[in-house]
């Protein structure tokens, strides 16, 4: 036994020599299906929910789905609510009571996903109806910081994200007042020059306009409002370089679910630059073209696996199965068996 202990520290330096290699984060990619359960998107911070709220969202697990019959919407002594169950945006499901909420009354939502992968618990999640509230007709406001260049990460599918360089700005979006109380229930997308560049989930923005990374984690589509162009590909390359140098239009769109009310989209002017860039990196005006032809890329279908590494080297999973396999061999080697 003593014999192979050589044999695990070669190993385990080899690994850790591998970690080097591997991407700073395992944030950097995609995450195994389920490791987020059932999710209800909800108001921050304990917020009411308007007594007239149109329906209320259930987020199936991580790259799986929701058991429709578990489905449950309950006062807070377990008295059962009558609702009609509608398909949302994205795998999700939408509870749309059959009559507006008691405003003051406590409720609570159930649900339990389905998962090949392992066991799932029952989720639920506590809150209190509010008032009625009109509902929005407005988004709000929407502005566009001015470009810089920089290094940036670019992810695409299920792959690990890499650093790349190039020239990006922002969106600065304000919602409305009327729109707030209902921002939970609200999904969203973004259009540059009318083709899709990205999208957000329920609840993907905050009462302040800001990314809330928390509704959309491990899900690695591009930042909703953050918009770039690669000039300097790095190793390994993106999957796409995304917007072309040149002046565009990026459009916001606000969905709420079950409303049947359509809220006027925002849009901004706004240009990207590869021109400081040295003419050997890409096109004789410092740009490059990429694959993609420089347009928006269309919504990512999430991937089943787990996470790769772009550019070569093994996966994690990889990783493990050859441990596994080595392990095997020892033990065997051990034994006197071939």
């Amino acid at each position: 036994m003593h014999g192979h202990a050589w044999t695990w520290g070669a190993v385990g330096m080899f690994l850790l020599g591998l970690g080097a290699l591997a991407p700073p984060s395992a944030e950097a990619c995609a995450a195994p299906n389920c490791l987020i359960d059932v999710r209800f998107p909800l108001p921050e911070d304990g917020g009411t929910v308007p007594a007239n709220v149109p329906g209320l969202v259930v987020r199936p697990p991580l790259l799986e789905s929701t058991d429709v019959s578990t489905l449950k919407l309950l006062q807070a002594d377990g008295t059962p609510v009558p609702f009609t169950l509608a398909n949302g945006g994205r795998t999700t499901h939408v509870l749309v009571p059959k009559t507006p909420l008691v405003p003051g009354t406590q409720y609570r939502i159930e649900a339990k996903g389905i998962c090949q992968y392992r066991e799932t618990q029952t989720q639920s999640a506590a809150f209190t109806a509010g008032p009625e509230l009109p509902l929005p007709t407005t988004l709000g406001t929407l502005s566009v910081d001015a470009s810089s260049r920089g290094e940036f990460p670019v992810y695409g599918d299920s792959n690990c994200g890499s650093t790349q360089e190039g020239d990006s700005t922002e969106l600065r979006f304000t919602p409305s007042p009327e729109l707030v109380p209902f921002l939970p229930w609200v999904r969203w997308e973004v259009e540059v020059d009318g083709q899709p560049w990205s999208f957000s989930n329920h609840h993907g923005l905050t009462a302040t306009g800001t990314d809330n990374y928390e509704s959309h984690r491990y899900e690695y589509n591009r930042p909703l409002l953050f918009l770039y162009t690669v000039c300097t590909p790095y190793n390994p390359a993106p999957p796409g370089l995304g917007l072309t140098p040149g002046r565009h239009q990026a459009t916001l769109k606000g969905t709420l679910e079950r409303a049947n009310l359509t809220l006027p989209p925002l849009s901004v002017d706004f240009e990207l630059s590869c021109a400081t860039q040295s003419v050997d990196a890409g096109t004789p005006d410092g740009g490059s073209t990429g694959d993609d032809g420089g347009t928006p890329n269309k919504e990512p279908t999430p991937s089943k696996g787990g996470c790769t590494q772009t550019g070569g080297g093994l996966t994690v999973l990889g990783l493990l199965a050859t441990l596994r396999l080595w392990r095997g061999r020892l033990f065997r080697a051990s034994a006197g068996e071939p």
